[in-house]
């Protein structure tokens, strides 16, 4: 007989929960492999590849018979600087630490909370709820500082590439982060009205 509020795990919950955790420590070595690569990229500060956005830009591309030039309209490009300002250097290696600490901090919050599922059988439970949070902060924090900076790198990239004749100041961002993120603080209301209720019930045993 379990305990009220207890979750009866199948042997296929728990593969499913192992291969979770697995898949997210397969993804963290992914990830910090990543980060390493970038930051020997750019630490020498020589060749430092920069992922640009442009706005309405048309560019000549050798796409036509014989490669005859044609213009098409880009809205990114990869530029190859070097002698970057150390503001501007530091500003891209901080933005891949930035981003790396944010994915390894919500991959440890669900491997924690799959375990917790495993050896304790609650879904609704303060630490869980608290680890939700966590995911959520982890991922708003992580995403305004990391384009913060990228965006400094960025601006950085084109001043240095131009001899700051170019002046446009670029600034990149997605909304999907911050939808997910209120996704999460949600469902971290539902896990601590899950836990009061939880605590309720047991109340009554």
């Amino acid at each position: 007989m379990h305990a009220a509020g207890t979750l009866s795990l199948t042997r296929s919950d728990r593969a499913d929960l192992w291969t979770v955790i697995i898949v997210g420590a397969v993804a963290a070595a992914v990830t910090v492999g990543f980060a390493v690569n970038r930051l020997a990229d750019i630490l020498p500060n020589s060749g430092v590849e920069v992922l640009v956005p442009f706005a309405d830009t048309a560019a000549p591309v050798p796409i036509g018979p014989d490669g005859a030039l044609v213009p098409v309209e880009i809205d990114q490009a990869v530029l190859t600087v070097s002698g970057l300002p150390g503001v501007v250097v530091a500003s891209l290696a901080l933005a891949v630490v930035v981003d790396a600490l944010m994915v390894l901090t919500i991959i440890a919050c669900l491997g924690t909370l799959c375990r917790n599922l495993m050896t304790r059988g609650r879904a609704f439970s303060r630490t869980n709820t608290r680890l939700v949070i966590t995911t959520a902060i982890a991922l708003i924090a992580g995403t305004s500082i990391g384009t913060l900076l990228q965006t400094i790198g960025v601006n950085g990239a084109f001043a240095t590439v131009s001899e700051r004749s170019y002046e446009a100041m670029v600034a990149t961002a997605s909304l999907a982060p911050y939808f997910i993120a209120t996704g999460l603080a949600a469902v971290a209301l539902a896990f601590k009205a899950g836990e009061r209720l939880q605590r309720e019930t047991e109340g009554l045993v």
